[in-house]
């Protein structure tokens, strides 16, 4: 229970930002073109359904014509919170209704596109005096509905974070559960084998310093091919914590040591998204926390080759559109040379843009929207969407 109103708490935040963004700036731009080294990208403003009442959380993106977005509504002067899925057709935002299991707090986090007639929705459901539970809701070509997660004696106050698909037969969901076994919240995995979710054991524990640290949930999952899968934590000891997938079994990967990260004692390490485009090219993206009343924060962003993860220097720069945010909230990534990571400007809600042009990570000059913009997606034909609360950006550099 605890867990689901911080949850609770986080999105009204972001809610209320967006609100007050929204009322002091448009909610329309002329396209803005985007340089950075070796990339030029044109975005377009398409804002959702509905905007000002709604928090966008994820976004899965097939091309420019066709995406996915899903979060939260906000009703009844946010006394209650509601699933949201929007479908963007190339023209414009269309909702379709979605499941709302309790009347309370319904939430979407994560969505992932299989196909037109497929794709999976997941968070969390939580009644005005119990515990969350998983949700977890399938699109069949013509609407939403509920499917059963899987299950476990020992498992309780399930939340539901993220969702990545291989194929219709090989979905995964990621978050955290208390596991009565462990006496406290740990990473829960789930797992669809086109028939059926399940629960797929995974390590609770790592290693940092020497010293073992329980794993409490995860918030980011990538998934590149049914032997080939990662998550991440959202938080970690002087460390990045991500585990792997080999087709059998999930085991924890070590990452470089972060007791100092820029010349600063490091308290926690948190990797908020995960992207990749082969086993040779993945990345993670988070920030780190230092010490102190007001702790300093710095951002991460590491990279795996196929044989270790390392960390990449994030770039340096200011000004109004340029500024290299604290942290990073999300990733995506088109190819070896083309990636983009997402996450705010220092001291405000605007976001900050990156893009990684093969050799270095670059800041990149986007619209300033009307609200807070935290998921990037984008689709193999090159389109990118960048989604949030009140606004949404979208590319047509397909």
């Amino acid at each position: 229970m605890r867990h689901g109103r911080v949850q609770l708490r986080k999105l009204r935040t972001l809610a209320a930002a967006a609100a007050a963004l929204g009322a002091a700036a448009a909610l329309a731009w002329s396209p803005t073109t985007a340089q950075a080294a070796g990339a030029a990208t044109t975005f377009h403003a398409i804002p959702p359904v509905d905007p000002g009442s709604a928090q966008l959380e994820g976004a899965s993106l097939k091309s420019a014509a066709d995406a996915w977005a899903v979060g939260v509504r906000y009703l009844n002067a946010d006394t209650v919170i509601a699933t949201l899925a929007e479908r963007w057709n190339g023209t414009s935002w269309q909702v379709t209704p979605t499941v709302d299991p309790t009347g309370n707090v319904d939430v979407l986090s994560g969505v992932a596109d299989v196909s037109p007639a497929n794709a999976w929705a997941v968070g969390y459901s939580q009644t005005s005096t119990g515990e969350p539970t998983a949700l977890i809701q399938h699109w069949n070509g013509s609407g939403w509905s509920r499917v059963p997660g899987g299950t476990s004696p020992t498992s309780s106050a399930e939340t539901l974070n993220a969702v990545a698909a291989v194929s219709a037969t090989d979905v995964w969901a990621v978050g955290e559960h208390f596991d009565s076994t462990a006496g406290g919240f740990v990473g829960l995995i789930e797992h669809f084998n086109g028939t059926a979710w399940s629960i797929v054991p995974n390590p609770d524990t790592y290693t940092s310093q020497g010293i073992e640290h329980g794993i409490s949930g995860y918030n980011s999952v990538v998934a590149i091919s049914s032997s080939d899968v990662w998550v991440a934590t959202k938080e970690g000891v002087e460390t990045a914590v991500v585990e792997h997938w080999n087709g059998s079994a999930w085991s924890v990967i070590p990452t470089p040591p972060l007791a100092v990260f820029n010349g600063q004692a490091v308290n926690g390490v948190a990797v908020n998204a995960l992207a990749a485009t082969s086993s040779s090219d993945v990345w993670a993206v988070g920030g780190t926390v230092g010490f102190g009343r007001r702790p300093p924060r710095n951002q991460l962003i590491e990279h795996w080759d196929g044989k270790s993860w390392s960390i990449v220097p994030a770039p340096s720069g200011t000004g109004t559109t340029t500024t290299t945010p604290q942290a990073l909230s999300s990733v995506t990534a088109l190819s070896a040379t083309d990636a983009w990571a997402l996450g705010y400007q220092p001291g405000t809600a605007l976001p900050a843009f990156q893009h990684w042009d093969g050799t270095a990570w670059n800041n990149v000059a986007v619209p300033n929207v009307s609200g807070v913009l935290s998921q990037l997606s984008s689709a193999p034909t090159g389109a990118l969407i960048a989604v949030g609360g009140i606004q949404a950006l979208l590319s047509t550099n397909a």
